[in-house]
């Protein structure tokens, strides 16, 4: 073999941290870290303009966010309060470019049927987004520039950290401390996943809902949080209990989030036909009309799937969450 020649292996990910002997504390530090790491392992990816690393640090902030609102109680209270905001606005700034780049591959995936107007427009949109696409990202760049990520990355880990107290501080029955923390936290649980999924419960998939995005983008956000919050979690269970309905919540969220995006595009190619029209660019503007209209009937076959895949869930979640109903108890805040 050449001694030059090497052999790259894909890079492992990372694995979630596990509950240990019911401590709590080290699992929302452990749980914290994870994230942390995922969004600046994809930070690199992100700069360089890469769909899949904006895509996974997106998320990863969203799941870091989630993780430091369900064990707040265990975090630096200061420190909290200050780096929350900080991650929201990180979600923030990855939210624009990561929508055009949904734009486009929705976009480039169509196909139309129709002929030179309709392809020239469809190349027209495809170059004018691709130009957006690169004015967002160099726009993200100077956002991460502002933020101090570096700094940040630093400062989240020492939030981890703080949800363990450091040796010298710890007590001789820290250990039986951090069984009743844990014991409470589950007690409480039931009522908090309820809290989160009492929207999706209550949502009503009448005609009129099922075509309102407003009210689909609200669901889908609410079932989204619900599946990290049932997926962070999940470690927590025991090895006999049920299986958290986090499928189901995938599939709900995934079928709501192409109607979104659909949406979105549509109301852009809308803002474009116009903007052509006044221009007077006729051809332009009539081939976005078209193009509008076909996603606007590709959109329409997405709602059949909505309502199944709504029932499925809240069957699920009527199974899941009911019968573990508590009393809740009120957490502790201080080691």
């Amino acid at each position: 073999m050449d001694a030059g020649f090497k052999i790259m292996l894909p890079k492992a990910k990372p694995t979630k941290p596990v509950l240990r002997e019911e401590r709590i504390r080290e699992f929302a530090s452990e749980m914290a870290l994870h994230f942390t790491g995922a969004i600046f392992d994809n930070l690199e990816g992100s700069k360089s303009g890469e769909v899949e690393p904006l895509h996974d640090m997106r998320v990863a902030s969203r799941r870091l966010r989630e993780t430091l609102r369900l064990f707040q109680s265990y975090y630096a209270p200061v420190r909290f309060r200050k780096l929350s905001r900080k991650a929201r606005r990180i979600t923030r700034v990855l939210g624009l470019p990561r929508e055009m780049d949904v734009n486009l591959e929705l976009l480039r995936r169509c196909q139309f049927a129709g002929g030179l107007v309709f392809h020239a427009t469809c190349e027209h949109l495809l170059a004018l987004f691709e130009a957006e696409q690169a004015r967002l990202k160099r726009r993200m760049l100077r956002e991460f520039e502002r933020l101090e990520l570096k700094e940040f990355e630093n400062d989240l880990r020492v939030l981890a950290d703080s949800a363990v107290p450091p040796r010298s501080k710890t007590h001789l029955l820290f250990a039986e401390h951090q069984s009743a923390e844990f014991e409470l936290f589950m007690q409480q649980m039931p009522q908090l996943l309820l809290d989160k999924a009492k929207p999706i419960l209550e949502f009503e998939p009448t005609p009129d809902a099922l075509q309102n995005d407003n009210r689909l983008h609200e669901l889908r956000i609410r079932t989204k949080k619900l599946r990290y919050a049932l997926e962070i979690m999940k470690p927590l269970l025991p090895a006999t209990s049920e299986e958290p309905p986090i499928d189901l919540c995938r599939t709900l969220q995934d079928v709501l989030g192409d109607f979104h995006d659909h949406t979105v595009l549509i109301e852009r190619l809308q803002r474009h036909q116009q903007e052509m029209l006044q221009k007077g660019l006729l051809l332009l503007s009539h081939g976005c009309s078209r193009i509008a209209a076909e996603l606007q009937e590709a959109r329409l076959s997405l709602t059949p799937q909505i309502e199944p895949a709504h029932r499925e869930l809240v069957r699920a979640l009527d199974a899941y969450l009911k019968p573990k109903q508590e009393t809740p108890a009120a957490l502790p805040t201080t080691a």
